[in-house]
């Protein structure tokens, strides 16, 4: 199936909203998310610019709580949030990637602000590459980028790979590898928006990796909607990668 670019792409809405990031957020600043601040550097994914909803962040911490893993593995993490709140809430080894050295010192720094380098490291590489077969985790999660652009990825900006992901790439890297890297009672998690990404691609390869999406809905049974982004709402939810 060959992508399109969407509407939200094609009209400028995510070069709009990365501009924002360029000037607006371009320099360390700090935000706030489950309770928690976090520095967040320049050229790294701001939930600032492009929100995490409130019950985004209760799905992923419920989650935690339910399943209290040992290992905890989140691919593109940003400064860091997600995995850094997982730490915070009972997981004792964590591993967050990014596939930008900002990024890469940015978690680092995060890290050092909650003291949590005996138990959390910050890991450079796309995907499952920086990860022999031995390396299996309780819990991995991707809130990988929706938006398809009909540009190479070599030839996207930091702050461009942090929302497109052309073609799909990345998407299927990370569903043919996530079970290699699973351990025996393992669970493997993606973030999603139906409305800014591209649902039918996705269900083309889940199919083709052997995977079903189940739809994880936090204690209070929402799903989370972003008022205004884009100037509509934004379905972005949790889902759960089941083995077929």
């Amino acid at each position: 199936m060959k992508l399109e670019e969407n509407q939200y792409v094609r009209d400028g809405h995510v070069h709009a909203q990365l501009d924002i990031a360029g000037t607006t957020y371009n320099e360390k600043h700090i935000i706030e998310l489950g309770g928690h601040e976090f520095i967040v550097y320049p050229n790294v994914f701001s939930p600032a610019v492009f929100p995490l909803p409130d019950h985004f962040v209760k799905t992923w911490l419920d989650l935690i709580h339910i399943i209290k893993p040992e290992s905890v593995l989140e691919i593109g993490s940003g400064a860091g949030y997600l995995a850094i709140l997982a730490a915070l809430n009972g997981a004792n080894r964590i591993t967050a990637t990014d596939i930008t050295q900002d990024a890469i010192e940015n978690i680092q720094a995060n890290i050092e602000k909650y003291n949590l380098g005996d138990r959390m490291q910050a890991v450079y590489g796309s995907v499952f590459e920086p990860f022999d077969k031995n390396d299996r985790f309780d819990v991995i999660f991707w809130d990988i980028p929706f938006c398809h652009i009909d540009k190479p990825m070599e030839e996207l900006s930091a702050l461009e790979r942090t929302v497109f992901n052309p073609g799909y790439i990345l998407s299927e890297a990370y569903l043919k590898g996530a079970h290699q890297h699973l351990t025996d009672n393992g669970r493997v998690f993606i973030a999603f928006s139906k409305m800014l990404g591209h649902p039918e691609k996705l269900l083309e390869l889940t199919n083709k990796y052997g995977w079903r999406l189940e739809l994880v809905v936090n204690s209070e049974q929402v799903t989370s909607n972003i008022e205004g982004i884009y100037d509509n709402k934004a379905d972005i939810n949790i889902y759960e990668l089941i083995k077929l």
